[in-house]
C-alpha cells in the first residue's frame, strides 16, 4: 500500500502518540506487535480522519478509529483494502451516521458476507468472514465497524445477553454530530424501527451479565469489561468496555423514541 507524501508528512506529527496508544493498550496475546503493522495502521487511520466527513475529538479518534481490532477477533490487515473499496461510497455524504447507513446498505453484497448461524466462530475477523461468506451478528458488526473506521467514522461494538428471552445480540454504534447512534448492522431495517431496541430496553442494570456494554480500546475508567458472549457464556471477558445500559432503558438516548431521523 502506498501513501502520498503529503499524507505521510501530515501523519508524522501524531504517529508517535498513536503508535504508543496502540501498543500501551494492546491485549497481551497480541505481543509483540510488528512495528510495521502498527505503523501502517496508524498512518491509514490518520489519513482516514483527515478526510472524514465530520470533525471529532482526539479521544474519539484514539478509541474508535485508530484501533486495529474491535474485540478479540483474529488480526487482519484490513484498513487499506477497506478504505480503497468503501471510501467512494461515502463521498459527498452530509454526516457520518448517514454514511454508516450507506455502508451498511451496500458492502454486504460487495464482499459477499451475510448473517448465517453456520459460521465458524462468533467473533470472526473480517477476512475469515469474507473467506467463508458468512458471519454471526458479532462478526457482521466487526466488519461494519472496520469499514466505518477505514473511512474515518468512529464506531464501536455494543451487545448484551437478553433479559427476557434466550440468547444475546451484538450491534454497532457510530459517532456522528457529537454523539453515539445505533445501527442495526447487516439487517436492512429502518433506523427508526430497529427490532432489538424493544429487548434492549428491558436490560437489567442490577446484574452484570444482563447489562449492555460498548467496547473500547483503552482501560475503562470504571474498570469495566465486556460481558463475553462469544466464547464463555457465563464469564466476563478481558475486553475493556463502558456500561451503556442506561442509554437503552426507556427514555435513554438510544431508546426507540430517541433514534435520529435520516
Amino acid at each position: 500500500m502506498g501513501f502520498c507524501l503529503t499524507v505521510v508528512l501530515a501523519a508524522i506529527s501524531v504517529l508517535p502518540r498513536d503508535f504508543d496508544y496502540i501498543v500501551k493498550y494492546a491485549p497481551p496475546q497480541d505481543a509483540p506487535l510488528p512495528a510495521e503493522y502498527v505503523t501502517n495502521n496508524c498512518l491509514l487511520a490518520a489519513a482516514a480522519r483527515k478526510s472524514a466527513i465530520e470533525e471529532y475529538p482526539d479521544e474519539i479518534f484514539l478509541e474508535y478509529v485508530l484501533p486495529y481490532s474491535v474485540i478479540r477477533e483474529g488480526r487482519d490487515d484490513w484498513r487499506g483494502e477497506f478504505r480503497e473499496r468503501f471510501a467512494p461510497l461515502v463521498e459527498g455524504m452530509d454526516d457520518m451516521y448517514s454514511a454508516a447507513v450507506k455502508l451498511d446498505r451496500t458492502i454486504w453484497d460487495m464482499i459477499d458476507v451475510h448473517y448465517d448461524t453456520r459460521r465458524d466462530q462468533a467473533r470472526q475477523s473480517p477476512r475469515h468472514s469474507m473467506r467463508i461468506h458468512m458471519a454471526s451478528c458479532t462478526g457482521i458488526s466487526i466488519i461494519l465497524i472496520d469499514a466505518c473506521r477505514a473511512v474515518g467514522i468512529p464506531a464501536r461494538l455494543v451487545g448484551c445477553k437478553w433479559t427476557t428471552i434466550p440468547g444475546n445480540h451484538s450491534w454497532v454504534e457510530v459517532w456522528s454530530r457529537g454523539g453515539w447512534h445505533v445501527l442495526a448492522s447487516g439487517e436492512k431495517e429502518r433506523e427508526d424501527d430497529i427490532w432489538f431496541l424493544d429487548y434492549a430496553c428491558q436490560a437489567d442494570a442490577s446484574r452484570a451479565d444482563r447489562r449492555i456494554y460498548a467496547s473500547r480500546w483503552s482501560t475503562s475508567p470504571g474498570g469495566t469489561f465486556f460481558w463475553c458472549t462469544w466464547d464463555f457464556p457465563s464469564r466476563v471477558s478481558d475486553v475493556p468496555a463502558d456500561d451503556v445500559t442506561a442509554d437503552y432503558l426507556p427514555g435513554g438516548r438510544a431508546s426507540r423514541k430517541q433514534q435520529p431521523a435520516h
